[in-house]
């Protein structure tokens, strides 16, 4: 029985290792920067400005998956692959820092105290 038990113990973190999708075979491959290439067409080029957007993160899971968490509807979890790690963030981004700071608060009087804000770029 103590072996059982110990086997047990042993194998847990491998079924929740078992959970995460595989890792796709691009993540192995060392990115091309547009900088260092030179490409027969460039990339196109539009009438926007970037505009600066911001996004509240709560959480980034790395051995675990989203569905074991009853996670508040204000926020979605994303799959990043070549990290192997889902990030629960804001549904919505934010034009007004302010915005994003107020819902950062209300999340952390809701129980998420690592609540954080990152900055995007937009175009528009």
């Amino acid at each position: 029985m103590k072996k059982f038990i110990l086997l047990l113990a042993l194998a847990l973190p491998l079924l929740a290792f078992a959970q995460q999708p595989a890792r796709p075979a691009y993540c192995d491959e060392l990115p091309a920067t547009y900088e260092k290439t030179a490409p027969p067409n460039p990339l196109p080029r539009f009438n926007t400005v970037p505009v600066p957007e911001y996004r509240v993160q709560v959480a980034l899971l790395k051995f675990t998956h989203p569905r074991d968490y009853p996670f508040h509807r204000k926020l979605i979890a994303r799959y990043r692959p070549c990290e192997q790690v889902w990030v629960v963030e804001s549904r919505e981004s934010f034009r007004n820092r302010g915005d994003a700071e107020r819902l950062k608060n209300e999340l952390k009087a809701m129980g998420y105290a690592g609540a954080y804000i990152i900055e995007m770029l937009g175009w528009e």
